[in-house]
């Protein structure tokens, strides 16, 4: 698979193994065909959008280091029949590992991220600032070259992000509370590269949950090594 391309997730050989053992005796029994049919997703992972930040004024910056904005895109579907059946997606974790194109001590890591926790609410823009704390206020313009309006939309699941192991790992976690997860969404990254580093390899991986009538299922994509999924170099 490359990016913005479908890429299937399916049931975890774990939770497969989990629903059948405590379905197994019962008057109703399941077998692992039948999660596989009714627990399936897909994602797509659109190719990231990436700006390197030129005007360092307004934030601490590394003095050997280059700054780079970057916009994470995906978009979510079920089958048809699935959705009819009452499947829906109940928790999704967005992950991105950060990794220096050369081997040395330094590494790249995540200077910033956004959201960081977002719930219910109506369609809004809010303005993110590239500073050392990322600042979101309801506003209608953009106030300079490292500020940016955001269109939020309908936020419809509840958002909480991490930066993850030694900063590289930063991961989003959306949990639907009232609205179905389905179509696009964004998330942002605002990455430090050491120069020493020649750049940093971006790869990205969803996995989350599927409810369906025997519970959650976990899901997730066939590949799931970082090393064999689609990468980007920010340089």
């Amino acid at each position: 698979m490359d990016w913005n391309e479908w890429e299937e997730l399916a049931p975890t050989p774990e939770a497969l193994q989990e629903i059948t053992k405590v379905y197994r005796g019962a008057s109703k029994g399941v077998t692992a065909a039948e999660v596989n049919e009714s627990a399936r997703g897909a994602v797509r992972t659109h190719k990231p959008d990436v700006q390197r930040m030129t005007d360092l004024a307004k934030i601490i910056a590394a003095p050997h280091a280059q700054y780079f904005f970057v916009r994470l895109g995906f978009e979510f579907d079920l089958p048809h029949a699935a959705r009819k059946a009452g499947a829906r997606f109940s928790f999704v974790r967005f992950t991105a590992l950060l990794r220096g194109v050369e081997r040395v001590d330094a590494a790249p890591r995540v200077y910033n991220l956004y959201p960081k926790d977002l719930y219910q609410g109506e369609p809004r823009t809010v303005k993110v600032e590239f500073g050392p704390e990322i600042s979101a206020n309801e506003v209608g313009v953009s106030l300079g070259s490292i500020s940016t309006d955001i269109q939020i939309g309908a936020v419809s699941p509840a958002i909480v992000a991490y930066k993850g192991h030694s900063e590289r790992e930063p991961r989003w976690e959306l949990t639907p509370k009232q609205k179905e997860l389905i179509g696009m969404r964004n998330t942002w990254l605002w990455v430090e590269v050491p120069d020493e580093c020649k750049g940093a390899r971006l790869t990205v991986r969803v996995e989350g949950d599927i409810e369906t009538k025997w519970g959650p299922v976990a899901v997730s994509p066939k590949e799931r090594v970082w090393e064999n999924r689609p990468s980007i170099v920010l340089a």
